[in-house]
């Protein structure tokens, strides 16, 4: 659950790719001769990392034994691996309804891409199709589960099946919360529907956390939310009330009330002008990158599905069949690039908002999401041209 912090030895040998693997010597080395990227000041130090089983042992300078078994990166630029807590699946996969299997190889497929770090985001289901996956993320070792469906506004369903939805329910929300083992937990819904303040203290009381997401609130019933203890706003502008000088709605608040806030940086969710209104207006230490991406990200266009609808995707974008946009094709580390694109921020100005910021989201700072000793070694090797050259998972080489 959301209390737990620390680096366990089972969230490191579970972690890494392909669930309960043995660490090998793969997962253990030194690299020197690195610029390697600081959180705090946003920029890189020279120096070496040191890695034993998965894990960082040493920064900066290192030990006269390190430094003579170390590999030479010539100057290469290290940062920390993609943090990605909002995403509905890629390659063809829906974490809903996955196998254990295919939650395998949608972990490498999201390693390949730069995120080392994947929160399965359930979408719209049955409440059997969510207890079978639930029990299949926890047992493949999943740093937490993020449930986005089911407790949804009608009127701003997206590209969710309107027979998959109800109002929030704290009875189904606990009996759900018991099967989630050990994993922090995230529930997005629609909170101001009626059921949504028990919803929420059932959630809370069992150690996880509450967005508001899909909604119709005014801003009056969102700051009602946010008194009751809510944590972050899903997908900003999307698929909830928009703000207007008399009536500032669900964006007003996410905009004004200093909790986390995620935005897809895909240039068709939002505007990129709009993306740089909203990187001034939020604190940047809660400002949360996510791809909210479908199955269909990492293939191309053609005919899908999300959350029990049938989906197309046309020139990079799918649609629902009434037209509404039906998730992303987005990966993180692109989304990055364009945060600083359309926000004219510097590259490095931009990675805390798919690394740090969204691990200390989740409670997993203490885990992962920068590059600090004693944490886990998910970290992106840069080419000469930005791109990556090398994913670090948990220590592993992909």
């Amino acid at each position: 659950m959301l209390g737990h912090t620390g680096l366990s030895a089972r969230h490191t040998a579970v972690h890494a790719l392909g669930g309960d693997c043995n660490m090998t010597e793969n997962n253990s080395y030194v690299l020197c001769g690195a610029r390697i990227y600081d959180t705090d000041s946003e920029s890189y130090v020279t120096g070496g990392i040191a890695v034993k089983n998965g894990v960082i042992t040493e920064l900066g300078t290192l030990s006269e034994e390190s430094s003579a078994a170390a590999e030479d990166v010539g100057g290469a630029r290290i940062i920390p691996a993609m943090v990605d807590v909002h995403t509905h699946g890629r390659c063809g996969c829906d974490f809903c309804g996955a196998s254990r299997e295919e939650l395998t190889r949608l972990r490498r497929a999201y390693a390949e891409s730069g995120t080392a770090t994947v929160i399965p985001t359930l979408a719209s289901g049955t409440l059997e199709q969510w207890l079978e996956s639930t029990d299949n993320i926890h047992a493949l070792g999943f740093d937490g589960i993020h449930y986005e469906g089911r407790y949804l506004s009608p009127e701003k369903r997206g590209a969710h099946a309107p027979e998959l939805l109800k109002n929030p329910d704290a009875e189904e929300l606990r009996l759900l919360m018991r099967h989630t083992g050990d994993m922090r937990v995230h529930v997005s819904m629609a909170a101001e529907l009626p059921g949504g303040d028990e919803a929420m203290a059932a959630v809370i009381d069992g150690g996880g956390t509450v967005g508001l997401a899909h909604t119709s609130a005014t801003y009056e019933q969102a700051m009602h939310a946010v008194e009751c203890g809510l944590h972050s706003f899903t997908h900003v502008f999307n698929a909830m009330t928009g703000m207007s000088h008399r009536a500032p709605g669900v964006v007003g608040a996410a905009l004004s009330s200093g909790l986390y806030t995620e935005f897809i940086c895909d240039g068709v969710h939002i505007h990129p002008s709009v993306i740089k209104i909203a990187y001034n207006a939020v604190p940047h230490d809660r400002f949360v990158l996510i791809t909210d991406s479908l199955m269909a990200a990492g293939l191309g266009d053609g005919e899908y599905e999300l959350a029990g609808q049938p989906v197309r995707v046309e020139n990079g974008i799918a649609r629902t069949g009434d037209g509404a946009i039906a998730g992303s094709m987005l990966d993180l580390f692109t989304a990055v690039k364009n945060l600083s694109a359309f926000a004219g921020i510097p590259f490095e100005q931009a990675l805390p908002a798919a690394t740090s910021v969204p691990a200390r989201m989740w409670r997993l700072d203490g885990v992962t999401g920068s590059l600090r000793v004693g944490l886990r070694a998910d970290m992106l090797l840069l080419d000469e041209r930005g791109g990556i050259d090398r994913v670090y998972a948990a220590g592993e080489l992909i």
